[in-house]
């Protein structure tokens, strides 16, 4: 897995989520949750997420910015709804990357309300700090 991979499966597994977005339209086993970008047919609601990885200040750990895009249709509420389930499912939490060991703690750093040009679709971003540290670093600490 990933970084990427394991805050994927963390938002897949949040029963919030589960009531509040549309399945994914090409395995509806999944919520409408996609990577970077979501087609332009896809089903509502739904979210998109991005990262942006940057050096941490040691060089055992990095620092990321998680960017999550959710899109709903014309439906302020709803979209409010869904941002306020992702903090509650990310925000001060710790996930364990389960290939490489690393510990992402998820802090919720700031949301708003995007303007789409189309009048219909409402957008909301959040944006939390994603820290993560590699396995080996942590173990060698807990050894000593």
């Amino acid at each position: 897995m990933s970084v990427a991979g394991a805050i994927y499966t963390a938002l897949q597994a949040d029963s919030r989520l589960k009531a509040l977005l549309a399945p994914h339209d090409l395995d509806p086993t999944k919520l409408a949750i996609y990577e970077e970008w979501a087609e332009r047919e896809t089903s509502f609601p739904y979210m998109a997420y991005s990262l942006s990885y940057s050096e941490g200040m040691h060089f055992a750990k990095q620092d990321t910015v998680l960017n999550l895009d959710i899109f709903t249709w014309s439906n302020t509420v709803q979209a409010e709804d869904i941002k306020e389930a992702c903090i509650f499912a990310l925000d001060r939490h710790t996930i364990i990357d389960p290939d490489d060991g690393a510990q992402l703690r998820i802090y919720y750093s700031r949301d708003g309300f995007i303007v789409e040009p189309a009048d219909y679709i409402t957008h909301w971003n959040l944006e939390f700090n994603v820290f993560h540290w590699r396995d080996d670093f942590i173990n060698h600490l807990l050894t000593e």
